[in-house]
């Protein structure tokens, strides 16, 4: 009976495999990593390699630790050797959008700065060109150029680079790796299911406004009058703002963790019924909030311990598929409600009308015992065998107040009920029967 379901995009809706697919230079001109300048390239290859979460290990030919970017960008060099002294490290969070390394190399201090586009050319004044020369950078004409890229539904990463200095101000902007992570084969038909569902699906994603609004359009998340905001505007709006506009908002871009538990405790003041889906520490008190919480079975323990649902291969549709068999087992339970209350009314009825009737016992103790070993044995077995229709997707949701018991439940027990006990008081005192039966 989910109304809103808040999910990841990476992982959840991408099939979670980002791969690198190319590089710009520091003013955004596309390059050939083979016939990269010698400076750039081994700059280039220090900074992916150094300020960098993951490790190759060369012994074993895998790739251990961080997170899925740091594991493609290290796929793509392996391993590449670097020999220098760590210095200081300040690893990634969702807050400051970049992961920031100063090591010691070849005599020199330098810092390796990597992250969000928005967020790394602030702290850039000047800008690494192809053949390695360093220039003024003009921000404007990056902007436009990454802005296309992006909605390509490519993941832009921006890489930064000084030396002999203690800060990450007047950084050089060395230049951008490009990442795509490919859409699962089955998301559409999924998004298209919820939505005949009657769920309100949002995407909550990290990836800067283009490209969350490429992929959303992929899917066919979006509709024309859709809403896509980011976290700073987010942040800046109350909560009444926010609930006023939720009907239309798809896509949450450069999310943070605590967007996630406010999305949730937003929507249950709005009395729906709140679906979360999340894999990191961060996401714990989100999927703990929510009325269902599904975490990815290649996230943390934390988020699997404080979630309802383990998703074990982290798949939109997967999500689609426990909601359908949560609608099939609520249907059972009804049918199966029905079918008890029905033979239970026929028989107090019987049972009731019988003595005033002239039967003083129309069934036995032995023959009810019997009627409600085989009812209840066997219609449990019936139902619980009950197939998952994709029909039952195309329901509306049912409200939250919503009685099991609903009135076309009620119309069937005693309409049934009544009929079966006419059937049983005829046969029990009609001539006809009783001459047939002697």
């Amino acid at each position: 009976n989910i109304n809103i379901l808040f999910t990841d995009k990476t992982g959840t809706l991408t099939k979670g495999a980002l791969e690198v697919v190319g590089f710009l230079d520091g003013n955004a001109h596309y390059l050939d990593y083979n016939l990269m300048n010698s400076k750039i390239k081994e700059l280039f290859n220090i900074s992916i390699s150094v300020n960098n979460e993951s490790i190759y290990d060369k012994e074993n030919n895998k790739i251990i630790g961080g997170n899925i970017t740091d594991i493609a960008l290290l796929k793509f060099i392996k391993d590449y050797k670097v020999d220098y002294k760590l210095i200081n490290r300040e690893l990634f969070n969702s807050e400051k959008k970049y992961m920031y390394t100063k090591i010691k190399y070849n005599n020199h201090t330098i810092n390796l700065v990597k992250g969000a586009y928005e967020v790394v050319i602030k702290m850039c004044n000047s800008y690494y060109d192809k053949d390695g020369n360093k220039k003024v950078l003009n921000k404007s004409i990056i902007d436009k150029t990454i802005s296309d890229i992006s909605r390509n539904k490519i993941r832009i990463l921006a890489l930064a680079i000084n030396s002999d200095r203690e800060t990450t101000n007047n950084m050089t902007l060395l230049g951008f790796v490009l990442l795509k992570d490919e859409v699962r084969d089955n998301v559409i038909e999924g998004i298209d299911l919820v939505k005949k569902a009657g769920i309100h699906t949002i995407m909550i994603t990290g990836d800067n406004k283009e490209t969350a609004l490429s992929i959303a359009k992929e899917i066919n998340l979006l509709e024309d009058d859709d809403i896509i905001i980011t976290h700073d505007k987010l942040d800046m709006m109350t909560n009444e703002e926010i609930k006023e506009i939720l009907p239309k908002i798809k896509v949450i871009a450069r999310a943070m963790p605590q967007d996630k538990s406010r999305l949730v405790g937003i929507a249950k003041e709005a009395n729906l019924v709140t679906g979360m889906t999340g894999d990191g520490v961060n996401d714990a008190l989100a999927l703990k909030k929510a009325d269902v919480g599904f975490a990815m079975g290649s996230g943390t323990e934390v988020a699997k311990e404080a979630s309802d649902i383990v998703i074990l291969d982290d798949n939109f549709y997967s999500i689609v598929n426990a909601i359908l068999y949560g609608r099939t087992i609520f249907k059972s339970i009804r049918k199966f409600i029905i079918c008890q209350l029905t033979i239970n009314l026929c028989s107090l009825f019987v049972s009731i009308i019988g003595p005033f009737i002239g039967i003083p016992v129309p069934i036995t103790v032995i023959q009810m015992l019997w009627i409600n070993m085989i009812m209840d044995t066997l219609s449990g077995f019936a139902f619980s065998y009950e197939p998952a229709l994709k029909e039952y997707m195309y329901e509306q949701p049912k409200k939250k107040d919503e009685h099991i018991i609903n009135k076309y439940m009620l119309n069937q027990i005693i309409v049934t009920g009544l009929s079966s006990a006419i059937i049983c008081i005829f046969f029990l005192k009609s001539n006809l029967t009783n001459n047939i039966f002697k």
